[in-house]
C-alpha cells in the first residue's frame, strides 16, 4: 500500500478528464503522489488507463452504492470529482463520505443553488468537525476570479494593511476558447429546476447574519468599462459566468471576515482560529458578513462600447429563451456542445485567456484611494484544458507540502465548505505559477498626482 498522498479522480472517462490524467501522469511532482482512476464503467476506465505512461489503479463505483463509495474514498486523500452536473450525478455521496472521514474534496461545479440548499447548510459544520476541506469550483469557474482578487488584496495590504477594497472590476479576454459541454449540462440542470430553486443570487452562499439583511444582488449592466493607466479605455459585455463567479467571491469575502475576527463559523456554530500573518483579509464594514465592496466581471469582445452593448443584449435574449421553455432548450441542444464532446486537441492548446482586474481601495485618512492592477494569464482552452490545470493543482495543493515561502490559510487547518482562495491561497498561486501554465502579476498603480499625495 502506498504511503504517498493519493488523488481519486472520479469521472475519469469524461472528455475533460482526458487532459487531466495526462497532466497528472507527466507532472513534475509525479514522484510525490499517486492517483486512482474511478468512475462508473470498468471497461472505459481500463481504456483510459491504457493511454497513460504509468498504469494506475482503477475502481468502478456507482455513487448510489454506499459501501462502494466508502471503500473508494478510503483509498485516497482527496477526491477530484469531474462527474457533473453535480446535483444530478450524486456528488453529495462523495462529499458526505469525505466529510465523515476527514478527506478533502474538489470539483468543477458551477451550481450555486445546489451548494446553497443541499451542501453548505448540511456539511459545513460537519467538515469543520472532521477537518475536511470541501472546495467546490476549482476550475475556470471560479479559480481565476477568486485568486485574482485574493492576489490584488494581498498586494494592497502589503503596503496599506488597514485598507480593503471598495470596488473591484475584472475583464476576461478569451482567445480561441470554446464552450464546455459540462458547462452546458450545468445550465440544463439548473433550467430544469422549479423557478423558485434556480438560485443565482450574489449572496446565496453566505448565511444571513442575525439582525442584518443580505445586500441585494448587483443588476448586470448592458456594457462595462475598465480603465488601466496609460492604456485605451476597454469595454466589456456581460460575462455568462459572472452570476456564478460572484457567489464564490462573496463566500470568500465572508470566510475571510471570519478569519480576521479569529473565528471560523457557519450558520449554526463557531470555533476559534488563528489568522496567518500574511493572509489578505477582507473587512466587513457593514456587519452583514459580505462587506460593501462592489464587484463586477465582463468579457472583452473588442467591439467598443456600442458593440459590447449589442452583444450583451443578444446574450440576454438567448439566455432568456433558453430558460423559458423546454422546447427552446431542445432546439439549443442541436447547436450547443454535448457532454463528453469538445474541441480538437490542437485547438485546446492554441487557446488562452487573460483576466485584467483593477481594484480600488477604501479611502486613506487624507481621502485618497489606492488602485491595484492584477493580471491572471493562462494557457489552454479555459473550459477544457486550463480548467484541468487549475483543478489538478488545487487537489495537489491540499495534499502536498506547500511550496517554499508559502503557507496554508488558517481555514485550511480547520476545514469546512471553503473556496479556492480561503482553502489554499498563496499555496495554489505558487503552484500554478511553478506549473508554467499560469502567470499572475499584481502591482499598485499610481497617477502622477497620487504619487505626490500617497
Amino acid at each position: 500500500m502506498t504511503t504517498k498522498p493519493t488523488l481519486i479522480i472520479y469521472g475519469a472517462t469524461s472528455f475533460t478528464a482526458k487532459q487531466l490524467l495526462v497532466y497528472l501522469d507527466t507532472h513534475h511532482d509525479g514522484d510525490q503522489f499517486e492517483f486512482i482512476l474511478a468512475g462508473r464503467n470498468q471497461s472505459r476506465l481500463a481504456a483510459a488507463n491504457a493511454k497513460l505512461r504509468t498504469s494506475r489503479e482503477i475502481i468502478a463505483c456507482q455513487l448510489d452504492d454506499e459501501e462502494g463509495v466508502t471503500n473508494l474514498v478510503a483509498k485516497g486523500d482527496v477526491v477530484v470529482n469531474l462527474a457533473g452536473p453535480f446535483r444530478w450525478h450524486n456528488a453529495e455521496a462523495l462529499i458526505r463520505e469525505c466529510v465523515r472521514t476527514g478527506k478533502h474534496y474538489v470539483d468543477l461545479t458551477g451550481e450555486s443553488s445546489w451548494l446553497a440548499t443541499d451542501i453548505i447548510p448540511v456539511y459545513n459544520d460537519l467538515a469543520i468537525g472532521s477537518g475536511s476541506c470541501i472546495v467546490p469550483s476549482c476550475g475556470f469557474d471560479s479559480v481565476p476570479s477568486d485568486l485574482t482578487l485574493w492576489q490584488a488584496l494581498k498586494t494592497l495590504q502589503s503596503t496599506y494593511p488597514t485598507l480593503t477594497f471598495a470596488q473591484s472590476k475584472s475583464l476576461f479576454s478569451l482567445k480561441g476558447a470554446s464552450m464546455s459541454g459540462g458547462t452546458v449540462q450545468s445550465m440544463y440542470s439548473v433550467a430544469e429546476l422549479p423557478k423558485d430553486q434556480r438560485r443565482s443570487g450574489e449572496y446565496d452562499l453566505i448565511p444571513k447574519v442575525e439582525g442584518k439583511s443580505k445586500p441585494k444582488s448587483t443588476i448586470p449592466k448592458i456594457s462595462y468599462e475598465l480603465k488601466i493607466p496609460n492604456e485605451p479605455l476597454k469595454f466589456g459585455s456581460f460575462f455568462f459566468m459572472y452570476p456564478y463567479n460572484r457567489t464564490i467571491i462573496r463566500r470568500s469575502q465572508y470566510l475571510s471576515t471570519l478569519s480576521s475576527s479569529r473565528s471560523i463559523a457557519s450558520s449554526t456554530s463557531t470555533s476559534t482560529s488563528t489568522s496567518s500573518e500574511n493572509e489578505p483579509i477582507h473587512h466587513d464594514e457593514n456587519g452583514s458578513g459580505a462587506g460593501s465592496m462592489q464587484y463586477e466581471e465582463s468579457m472583452n469582445f473588442r467591439k467598443g462600447k456600442i458593440g459590447s452593448s449589442l452583444i450583451t443584449l443578444t446574450l440576454f435574449f438567448a439566455f432568456g429563451l433558453f430558460y423559458s421553455s423546454k422546447i427552446i432548450r431542445k432546439l439549443f441542444s442541436y447547436i450547443l456542445p454535448a457532454a463528453g464532446t469538445g474541441a480538437s486537441e490542437e485547438d485546446l492548446f492554441k487557446a488562452s485567456y487573460i483576466v485584467e482586474n483593477v481594484s480600488t481601495s477604501t479611502p486613506l485618512p487624507n481621502g485618497k484611494v489606492v488602485k491595484v492592477l492584477t493580471t491572471f494569464k493562462a494557457k489552454g482552452d479555459p473550459g477544457y484544458l486550463s480548467t484541468c490545470y487549475l483543478l489538478a493543482e488545487s487537489a495537489l495543493s491540499l495534499v502536498l507540502p506547500p511550496p517554499e515561502g508559502t503557507s496554508f490559510p488558517p481555514l485550511y487547518k480547520k476545514g469546512g465548505l471553503l473556496t479556492p482562495s480561503t482553502a489554499m491561497g498563496g499555496v495554489l498561486v505558487e503552484r500554478l505559477i511553478k506549473s508554467g501554465k499560469v502567470e499572475i502579476e499584481s502591482r499598485i498603480i499610481y497617477s502622477e498626482e497620487d504619487k505626490k499625495d500617497l
